[in-house]
């Protein structure tokens, strides 16, 4: 099967006053038709970094694409010129932004808002953008449509807005929804809705997801596939049960071991130390110092990402341990 998205060695860096940043570094993921596929890691480890690269979203400079390559539908991103970027985004790649509160423009409707999307790819009426500007609001679950599309953000609650930014980035039927942490900053009765819309839409679609996150929680019960990642770089590729059962990478374990346990009465077991300075990432494995399995050349040169097909098919993880075994370069 080819994948719908395929992200191949993606490096990106960013010019800064500290130096140069490595936010994305060899990036490899693939996305297939209908699946929904998490990309999670802690906060700054390149995971909207790379998501704003699929729609050529970063500013350039200060960012800088340095090598690899972005496939859609066969079509390689990086060499389409931005009339043919404006018509995919939306159209057939949209993306729920993170902070709903930030994101809608505060002094335009939230119709005006949507219906700006569908006029952009589709030549229809306004009679005919109304109408189908009601109908994705219905779709989204945004209760008396005909009265919210003439209000403005400010008079929305934020799991509302987050409806709208759904809608909005729906409204042309796209085959890949990027959603960056698309529950970000609403309670967890919220969150549960949004996630659960979100759900609902791809089995009445059939779009596929690249949900970006940091909650577990999410990924456990919402993707098929796992993708982990880590100071720039993924570090552990697994389905989502495996990757829970048995997680193969010694910074995926650490994630997992550091989610409360409420049933075991024991304390908290967070990973130590800190990521490290991107201007100035250390030789070898960034996880090295932090890792409590770390081996001597850990800090002597990159893991390679190895196939770990003994534990199950498909699952790739980029650590020493793994050398020992009967594991296939890639």
């Amino acid at each position: 099967m080819k994948p719908l998205l395929n992200i191949s060695n993606l490096n990106i860096s960013f010019q800064s006053e500290a130096g140069t940043v490595h936010p994305v570094r060899g990036v490899d993921l693939k996305v297939n038709e209908g699946e929904t596929v998490a990309l999670v890691g802690e906060s700054g480890c390149g995971k909207s970094v790379t998501a704003l690269s699929v729609l050529q979203l970063l500013p350039t400079p200060p960012a800088r694409f340095d090598s690899g390559s972005i496939q859609f539908l066969d079509k390689d991103l990086f060499k389409l010129s931005e009339p043919e970027m404006q018509r995919m985004r939306g159209n057939d790649i949209g993306m729920v932004f993170q902070e709903p509160m930030t994101s809608l423009n505060p002094i335009l409707t939230i119709g005006d808002q949507i219906a700006e999307t569908i006029l952009l790819h589709n030549n229809i009426s306004q009679k005919q953008t109304k109408e189908k500007v009601l109908d994705i609001l219905d779709k989204v679950a945004i209760p008396s449509p005909e009265k919210r599309i003439d209000q403005y953000p400010h008079e929305l609650s934020g799991g509302m807005k987050q409806r709208v930014m759904i809608a909005m980035a729906i409204s042309c039927n796209p085959k890949l929804l990027i959603a960056d942490e698309p529950t970000t900053a609403l309670d967890v009765t919220i969150q549960a809705q949004i996630l659960e819309l979100l759900e609902n839409l791809q089995k009445e679609t059939g779009m596929a997801i690249l949900l970006i996150t940091h909650n577990l929680g999410i990924v456990a019960e919402h993707a098929n596939k796992v993708a982990v990642m880590y100071a720039g770089k993924i570090v552990e590729e697994s389905a989502t049960e495996y990757l829970f059962e048995a997680p193969a990478h010694p910074y995926t374990r650490g994630l997992l071991n550091s989610l409360p346990n409420f049933s075991s009465g024991n304390r908290l077991n967070p990973i130590p130390g800190t990521v490290p300075d991107p201007t100035n990432l250390p030789n070898g494995c960034a996880f090295q110092s932090r890792c409590s399995d770390a081996l001597p050349h850990c800090g002597e040169r990159e893991p390679s990402f190895l196939k770990l097909d003994q534990f199950e098919e498909g699952r790739r993880a980029a650590c020493f341990i793994y050398e020992s075994v009967e594991s296939v370069k890639l």
